[in-house]
């Protein structure tokens, strides 16, 4: 029998986390049948060990495989969905018991593209520091892609939405490989270049649990500067690309406002890095040259707190400063 929804879960030395995220996906009030793959990506630690005392679920299939990052390791889950409907949880996470029921249900009640549901961002002691905003209601495509930039809301997240397969499959989206930081995006703006319909249901299901060992954590301000943080800037550049065949000017307002403030964040990095005699000044040039291209974008649009447009001048004309007394008050921003 096909299962209706599969689950693919990327693992990489998560032996600390993967026995809370199995056990919450394990126990899921849904009717529908359901598979969770787990994918190995090379763990250094006991992570396979803790996974092997889920060898005799049949809902589960553990697949151990050499590291290769967690777009490829996606990739390769996509590989092996059959389902109806798929979707993406971290290892380091947990959901709530209807998780999935509530996801499915949007398909079911409003015959969408896709369904999303609301997060808390919380550390590992389970204290919650952030919660997604928004209202229920469903969204045109347009309004979609337009809301997944505003920075409080649903976001470009995996693993608080659920996706038709069938989509997935006819349009050829995967995951770009060669990305470190927002390849999730990437993937969910492709995958709404092909919907119509997207209905949003804020109500917490998922609990993303943000934790010193992450991708975005290693960018912190104070640490060395590294070229991958740039990734988030070829990000919005495809996406672009992708939607100027619609004519959708307040989404790529939106992107702007997105590349002025990503510039922005990346520039204080540089200042507050210890290698900061490395970085090329062309590099600074052009992060600054975003910071005046795309300010009217970012000053008119209103996908970015208040606050922001504050932080932004006081960046603009004193970016050294502005960047020492940040680190100083430890200012943060939600993703802590």
């Amino acid at each position: 029998m096909t299962e209706k929804i599969s689950i693919i879960i990327p693992a990489y030395n998560a032996s600390a986390t993967i026995d809370r995220c199995l056990t919450s996906l394990l126990n899921q009030n849904i009717r529908e049948t359901y598979q969770i793959i787990v994918l190995n990506d090379g763990s250094t630690d006991n992570t396979l060990t803790k996974l092997e005392k889920y060898k005799n679920d049949k809902r589960v299939t553990i697949i151990n495989k050499l590291n290769t990052g967690a777009s490829d390791t996606r990739n390769q889950g996509l590989k092996l969905v059959k389902s109806e409907y798929v979707t993406f949880v971290d290892a380091d996470d947990y959901v709530e018991t209807d998780y999935l029921e509530s996801l499915l249900k949007q398909y079911v009640k409003n015959n969408c593209d896709l369904s999303i549901v609301g997060y808390y961002k919380e550390d590992d002691n389970k204290e919650i520091r952030f919660q997604g905003a928004g209202e229920k209601k469903n969204l045109t495509q347009e309004e979609a892609l337009h809301d997944i930039f505003i920075s409080t809301g649903f976001e470009g997240y995996l693993w608080n939405k659920l996706f038709k397969l069938s989509i997935i499959k006819e349009n050829k989206i995967s995951f770009d490989d060669k990305l470190k930081i927002a390849e999730d995006l990437l993937f969910c703006c492709k995958y709404l270049s092909h919907c119509s319909c997207i209905s949003l249901n804020p109500e917490v299901k998922y609990h993303y649990v943000v934790n010193s060992d992450s991708q975005i954590n290693s960018n912190k301000y104070g640490s060395d500067f590294k070229k991958e943080s740039l990734d988030v800037l070829k990000v919005y550049s495809l996406i672009k690309f992708i939607v100027a065949p619609m004519n959708y000017s307040k989404v790529v307002s939106a992107i702007n406002a997105s590349i002025l403030w990503s510039s922005t964040s990346i520039l204080r990095n540089i200042y507050l890095a210890p290698n900061k005699k490395e970085i090329p000044k062309k590099l600074i040039d052009n992060l600054r040259s975003n910071q005046k291209k795309y300010r009217h974008d970012f000053l008119e649009n209103d996908i970015l707190p208040s606050r922001d447009k504050i932080i932004y001048w006081l960046n603009y004309y004193f970016p050294s400063l502005f960047a020492f007394l940040w680190r100083k008050v430890n200012l943060k921003g939600n993703g802590f």
